[in-house]
């Protein structure tokens, strides 16, 4: 394609004068120029920075063009060119008042003038060799000379012309009107290796880095893909990527995950290792079938970024000093409840390291295994084998451990191997997904536990909770407290958000900190367990030794000015603490 604009940005600097893109997403869009077969116009239109009907009022404003109306005197003039030539450089050919109109969605397309003239000029019938088209003069020449007057339509438009006219079946193409056919998995394998595949590929996951994101989504629908980075446990939209390269991305991704690109029928679970601006990062992705194609989600572990130290976790000074020394009993269960995404296996893998002193022996069972630790004997589940967490819990314990970490508490069977390993004498760590540290008591006894096992083997229960903290560099007073959700436990305080900056991106908030609340297992709770108390029975004996809930250390954090307290209400729940 030759582009007939004296200086290739010239369209996007209009637009940027008209106010319809900013000048930084005119540079996005320019980075892409080189690296993919599309013009300006398109790449603006597929990042989704400007409409199609921006884009053609702003080059029919600029070359002094019309925009094409449909007429009743329309005439359609036929074209004798092949219908896959045609489809790739699809026009019409109108005739209408003893004049012709060549109607376009792209007066860049060279291909596209020239086939139009060269088509009036041929006889009728006569099929064109699309090798013997000359490149023409400038535009501003044509217009001049050509037996033809250009007039612009929307690409869809167009398409749906062109259909209607020319039969080129171009609106229900799908994959082939970018060139590509997603059951050709040569092709994908080819097009997954070009540079700009990858280099997309890589940029993904840079930006994710730069932005402090913990996952990079990837969804597919109907009308495209939908790329999202979950940041500080929410997602933002991130640009979306040239229809032209979206399946081709996902089976880059694929291969160096080193999953099968030709099973998009279930779903797959890989890794990838990367070295970025000089990090070392790890990568798991996992891929899900949906109707309008494959989802890929894409953990983010960069290696150099986790702090396994307790200090560094936010806890209260108590319940830290509580909880540590909770970890150096010689034997019993200790677990950690959240749901999914809360920092549970961080708190763990804090515990281990500082429990980790070189005299004993250390054995985990994980899915997956997130962060490899020096010193600590790792195991990653693999179902399909049958290596699950209870066959591996029944292999660790022959080994000598003296303390074992399992990934997860999901079924009876791993519970009861759990707790028969913590009365023999091992210390024994794990996680379930419970609202709170209570519920975990509950939950044991809902699995199947013996309530008096249960009593003899829990030595605790860490329950928490992530809250996105307020961005140092715009924090700013909120006023009170109490003018936000009335009465408020412990007394009214003044409140602070961020208002949103540069170095936050706009959020008002740059990373995060736990909420917590630490049941320790006393022997009046011992006894309640035993008789089989409910939860309110258990409730009230907890608080009687100074149990303190989760979302009085919200509270806290809040009121020191480290969170907001909407932050808090949304992740602990506050409606169920009374506050109205």
């Amino acid at each position: 394609m030759t582009v007939i604009f004296e200086k290739k940005d010239e369209l996007g600097t209009l637009l940027v004068e008209d106010g319809k893109i900013s000048q930084e997403q005119l540079d996005r869009a320019l980075a892409h120029l080189d690296t993919v077969p599309q013009s300006l116009a398109e790449i603006l239109i597929s990042l989704g920075f400007v409409s199609g009907q921006n884009i053609l009022a702003t080059q029919a404003h600029q070359l002094n063009l019309e925009l094409y109306v449909p007429h009743q005197d329309d005439t359609f003039l036929p074209v004798n060119l092949s219908k896959p030539f045609h489809r790739a450089h699809p026009f019409a050919l109108v005739h209408r008042h003893e004049e012709n109109i060549l109607v376009t969605h792209d007066p860049e397309d060279s291909e596209v003038l020239s086939a139009a003239e060269i088509t009036l000029h041929s006889p009728l019938g006569m099929e064109i060799d699309e090798e013997s088209f000359e490149i023409p003069p400038p535009l501003n020449d044509i217009l001049e000379i050509s037996p033809f007057k250009i007039q612009l339509i929307p690409k869809t438009d167009l398409h749906a012309l062109c259909d209607e006219h020319y039969d080129l079946g171009l609106i229900n193409s799908g994959p082939d009107d970018y060139g590509l056919d997603e059951s050709d998995i040569d092709k994908l394998k080819d097009m997954a290796s070009e540079a700009p595949v990858i280099r997309y590929v890589n940029s993904l996951v840079d930006t994710a880095l730069d932005r402090r994101a913990s996952d990079i989504h990837i969804e597919s629908f109907e009308d495209g893909q939908l790329v999202r980075f979950r940041i500080d446990g929410i997602l933002y939209n991130h640009e979306t990527p040239l229809r032209s390269m979206q399946a081709a991305i996902i089976s880059r991704i694929k291969l160096l995950a080193g999953l099968d690109i030709a099973e998009r029928r279930t779903p797959q679970d890989g890794k990838i290792s990367l070295r970025l601006s000089g990090k070392e990062v790890d990568l798991r992705v996992s891929t899900l079938p949906t109707i309008h194609g494959e989802g890929v989600v894409i953990r983010i572990l960069e290696k150099g970024n986790i702090i396994l130290d307790l200090n560094s976790l936010g806890m209260p000074a108590q319940l830290e000093q509580d909880f540590a020394e909770l970890i150096t009993l010689p034997n019993g269960i200790i677990l950690v409840t959240g749901p999914t995404g809360s920092g549970k296996t961080t708190s763990l893998y804090c515990a281990l390291h500082k429990i980790n002193t070189g005299s004993n022996k250390i054995i985990t069972i994980e899915d997956p295994v997130e962060y490899q630790l020096h010193g600590i004997n790792q195991i990653q589940i693999k179902p399909e084998i049958g290596l699950n967490f209870a066959q591996g819990l029944r292999a660790i314990v022959r080994q000598d451990p003296d303390i074992i970490m399992v990934g997860e508490i999901r079924d009876l069977e791993t519970a009861e191997i759990a707790v028969q390993s913590s009365l023999t004498g091992h210390l024994v760590f794990s996680t379930l997904h419970t609202n709170d540290a209570l519920s975990a008591v509950m939950r044991l006894m809902d699995l199947g536990v013996e309530r008096f096992l249960i009593s003899s083997a829990l030595r605790g229960v860490l329950a928490q909770r992530l809250v996105r903290k307020i961005c140092p560099h715009c924090r700013t007073a909120q006023g009170m407290a109490s003018d936000l959700v009335g009465t408020v436990p412990g007394g009214d305080f003044e409140t602070f958000a961020g208002t949103g900056c540069k170095q936050c991106a706009g959020t008002g908030f740059i990373g995060r900190i736990g909420i917590y609340e630490l049941l320790t297992m006393n022997s009046d709770l011992c006894r309640s367990v035993s008789r089989g108390q409910d939860l309110k029975g258990l409730e009230e004996v907890a608080h009687g030794h100074g149990f303190i809930e989760m979302f009085i250390d919200g509270l806290d954090k809040a009121r020191q000015g480290m969170t907001t307290l909407p932050e808090v209400m949304r992740v602990a729940r506050e409606m169920e603490h009374g506050i109205v």
